[in-house]
């Protein structure tokens, strides 16, 4: 067990955590837009993510995606997966301006598309990714203390080919592992309130193609950072995740000089 590793771990969940939840108090603080907004889209996460695609998907990757021979059928797989994501994703977040939003009279302006995006990215970084970054780290805690080859010389010689790599893998985590998931999750922020904010246009506007621009930037950006971090590995992939979360960002700030904040 190394104390750097355990460090990262740290200061991993502290960012998951801490981040969103900073940002959407600054975000309150300086636009006073609605909690509910907040609720809003923390609650489509869950619905159509949380506790239905995702068990789903996770299932799916487990029974097919994993035992895929080609890297050309593994990546069509990826493409398809986050195609379905990307849909069921902005699907849900027009049905929150279509039929939540109405309910308290909030409007379609730019700082309840940026609450709502925020309450969709902030439980999916707090509930579900810090959750399995902490249950990541007390496994790592636990395996540290115990005597790995003679646990998996214990078992049987099928389980302990189908779970002794995975229990080194996790024993032999280095520090980077988890600072690259906080990475992650800062920069996936961004991407969330863009695109909250681009489905919101083509509810206030009428104008289909802006959900289309949503889908399609939200499955460019699914489909981009896996793939590259598997061809030529996380460093570059990382490099232009950071240059499509400032694309995000430009998204925002431009749609807010066109909408303008109310105050």
């Amino acid at each position: 067990m190394r104390a750097s590793t355990v460090i990262a771990f740290v200061v991993a969940l502290l960012v998951q955590v801490g981040y969103p939840l900073a940002i959407t108090l600054l975000v309150r603080r300086r636009t006073r837009a609605s909690w509910h907004l907040f609720g809003y889209g923390a609650a489509v996460f869950a619905a159509f993510q949380l506790f239905t695609w995702l068990p789903v998907s996770v299932y799916l990757d487990t029974v097919v995606g994993a035992h895929l021979a080609s890297e050309e059928l593994a990546f069509l797989w990826l493409v398809a997966m986050a195609l379905t994501t990307s849909l069921l994703e902005e699907g849900g977040r027009w049905v929150g301006y279509r039929y939540l939003f109405p309910r308290r009279a909030f409007r379609l302006s730019w700082r309840n598309g940026v609450m709502y995006g925020l309450g969709h990215g902030a439980l999916e970084t707090i509930i579900l990714i810090a959750g399995l970054t902490f249950i990541y780290f007390l496994a790592y805690l636990l395996l540290g203390r115990l005597n790995l080859d003679a646990l998996i010389a214990s078992m049987t010689p099928e389980d302990s080919r189908a779970v002794g790599d995975a229990l080194r893998d996790i024993v032999n985590t280095t520090w980077d592992q988890p600072f690259v998931v906080a990475v992650e999750r800062v920069l996936a922020l961004p991407h969330q309130v863009a695109w909250a904010l681009l489905v919101m246009q083509s509810r206030l506007w009428g104008q289909k193609r802006w959900f289309g621009y949503a889908v399609l930037y939200h499955f460019t950006v699914a489909v981009m950072v896996p793939g590259l971090a598997r061809l030529v590995g996380f460093g570059v992939a990382e490099t232009v995740n950071v240059a499509l979360a400032a694309f995000s960002l430009w998204i925002i700030l431009r749609l807010r000089d066109v909408l303008g904040v109310e105050e």
